[in-house]
């Protein structure tokens, strides 16, 4: 059986992306789920946040430019447990150059995906910008989810994305679905902040998840430390809406596949 595959996608930079996509895995990963990570960001601020058991010098670049290459050639475990990553490369921008001239390049990772059945999630992190990688990621996804900040300026990189994900829906991927937005690093104590999410309300009500991620030191020491927020203060309040973030998604995706079935 196939993997759920999940794209997190934002047109915006600073919206949280690697750090949602860290953890998340990790809350999956306590449900006894197999989960693996994949960086598509030449940031490659997934790739430096995670702990490996094995270092490996395959990348994505490996599994995207070679035929022969598989995802499980590629896919490295990590010191989290029912986690893998297959990390970034430091030449995405070589990756990219090459699969412009490719033709049918936006379906590479599909089909690698299509031949994997060890997982039972694959995260998809990706770059703010609109390129062929972001592209193969969600014509390789079952689901998008939105992470965005309580900030004004936010709410354009929000419009962008659903703009991108409406015309890969109706051009190379008519099966993707919304998953959801979430609120991530909020301060509740900020008046603007506080505002945008009412107006993020207004509009998107119904796309938008319960559980807001507030804004908090003890996540950043945790990707500094390799570890999720998880382990790192399992009784932090992080931690808990963290996890239950992760409950929700569960939740909605369970929903979303009993009304297709």
């Amino acid at each position: 059986m196939n993997p759920t595959v999940i794209t997190i996608a934002q047109r915006k930079g600073g919206m949280c992306k690697s750090t949602t996509a860290l953890n998340l895995a990790c809350v999956f990963a306590e449900y006894g789920l197999k989960v693996l990570v994949l960086d598509l960001d030449d940031q490659r601020n997934t790739s430096k946040s995670i702990s490996r058991i094995v270092e490996s010098e395959k990348t994505i670049e490996d599994l995207l430019l070679n035929e022969k290459v598989t995802v499980e050639d590629v896919a490295v475990k990590t010191g989290w447990n029912n986690v893998s990553i297959i990390p970034s490369s430091s030449n995405l921008s070589g990756v990219v150059k090459y699969l412009d001239q490719e033709l049918g390049s936006h379906l590479v990772l599909k089909e690698k995906l299509s031949k994997c059945d060890i997982y039972d999630f694959v995260i998809l992190d990706t770059s703010p910008s609109l390129n062929i990688l972001v592209i193969n990621a969600l014509c390789a996804s079952n689901y998008m989810f939105i992470p965005l900040a309580s900030k004004y300026f936010s709410l354009s990189g929000l419009q962008q994305t659903l703009e991108s994900f409406n015309k890969v829906i109706s051009r190379l991927n008519p099966e993707l679905k919304l998953l959801g937005i979430g609120i991530m690093n909020h301060d509740c104590r900020n008046v603007l902040a506080n505002e945008v999410i009412e107006e993020i309300k207004e509009k998107y009500e119904e796309d938008l998840f319960n559980t807001i991620i507030g804004i908090n030191i003890k996540i950043e020491e945790a990707q500094v430390k390799k570890q999720s927020i998880l382990s790192y203060a399992p009784e932090d309040r992080g931690s808990k809406q963290y996890k239950e973030l992760g409950r929700e998604i569960l939740a909605r995706i369970k929903e979303k596949e009993e009304v297709k079935a």
